[in-house]
């Protein structure tokens, strides 16, 4: 088929090396051209699959949401969950190529690494919060608002600011908020005194929370303003003046099984919580601007992309979350797998 099509060079994982020699034989009977061959080592990627047939059952049998879902390696799954040919390339340059056999497994913690490492040069960081919880300071005024000026990009501060608003009401993540103190915790507890990211520090008068899902759902507080408090914590943040509703999906591996093809049936390797979706989050108003594809980096919490399904001109915003910050115990296994 090759020589028919005019291919000059065909590059083929091992297991075709044993046709190669039928192969030729039956193009010199035929008297028709014949390409250069040559069979590398198959890549394997870590908490996926990319074989055809697999990636065949997965879309066809609606574990994932179509060719294009993020969570799949293929081009337009990729390009969508918000990785760059940049990445991309550098993936496999970092990867190369071996006769080694078609057991190699590549971490997706590398993949993840090259993404990251693009991406924390081209996104504008800004804020947004997933699971919003509102906090309140007593000891300031309704109409209260101080402008917090901070860069887009930290390490490049030439490239531009922007400005971020405090006002009397603002919110937070759930996250980082519990309705009694943990040891080792240092986020938002009864008692605790808390930094904002640019902004002052402030300490927890009362956490309320939901008493059926006891959940945290507000918190009252007071601004310190004129304290020189040095906090463990600085909270990224968003005020009431500067939040717009939006949608987030939270994307993660498609298989909690590092090798899924080595089970018996892979399908029981798949990652129930690959996708959540936080359907009440809220993004800073500055990126009412933001068009389909456009990147950014939600401070403390990942690098982010705006989906396809996204209707700008309506207000309609959904996020896919590319990638997360460095995590240190991927960065530890990224580190052994690149001396590999």
């Amino acid at each position: 088929n090759d020589s028919l099509e005019n291919i000059t060079h065909s590059l083929c994982t091992l297991e075709f090396e044993i046709r190669r020699d039928l192969y030729y034989w039956i193009l010199e009977q035929l008297e028709l051209y014949r390409p250069y061959v040559w069979e590398y080592s198959r890549l394997g990627i870590s908490n996926t699959v990319l074989s055809k047939r697999r990636l065949h059952r997965l879309v066809f049998e609606k574990y994932v949401n179509g060719w294009d879902d993020p969570r799949i390696l293929t081009l337009n799954g990729l390009r969508r969950r918000g990785y760059t040919p940049e990445a991309i390339n550098d993936f496999v340059d970092l990867c190369s190529v071996t006769r080694r056999g078609n057991e190699n497994i590549i971490s997706i913690n590398v993949l993840e690494h090259c993404c990251r490492k693009d991406l924390d040069q081209r996104c504008a960081r800004t804020m947004a919060v997933l699971e919003p919880v509102k906090v309140t300071f007593v000891n300031v005024d309704a109409n209260y608002l101080y402008e917090v000026t901070m860069p887009l990009f930290p390490k490049q501060p030439e490239r531009g600011t922007q400005v971020v608003t405090l006002t009397k009401e603002i919110y937070v993540d759930r996250a980082d908020v519990r309705s009694t103190q943990v040891d080792g915790f240092y986020g938002v507890a009864p008692g605790s005194t808390v930094g904002l990211k640019g902004a002052f520090p402030f300490k927890v008068l009362e956490v309320k929370e939901d008493p059926k899902t006891k959940q945290p759902v507000s918190v009252t507080a007071e601004l310190l303003q004129d304290a020189k408090i040095k906090t463990k914590t600085h909270l990224h943040f968003i005020s009431t003046k500067d939040a717009v509703q939006c949608e987030v999906r939270l994307y993660d591996v498609l298989f909690t099984a590092e090798d899924p093809n080595s089970l018996d049936d892979y399908l029981t390797g798949l990652n129930p919580n690959s996708l959540v979706t936080c359907h009440g989050a809220l993004m800073h108003k500055i990126l009412l601007d933001s068009k389909v594809d456009d990147k950014y980096q939600f401070q403390r919490l990942g690098f982010f992309v705006v989906d396809p399904d996204s209707v700008p001109s309506a207000g309609r915003f959904i996020w896919n979350r590319t990638v997360k910050l460095v995590d240190k115990e991927k960065q530890k296994a990224l580190g052994t797998t690149a001396k590999k």
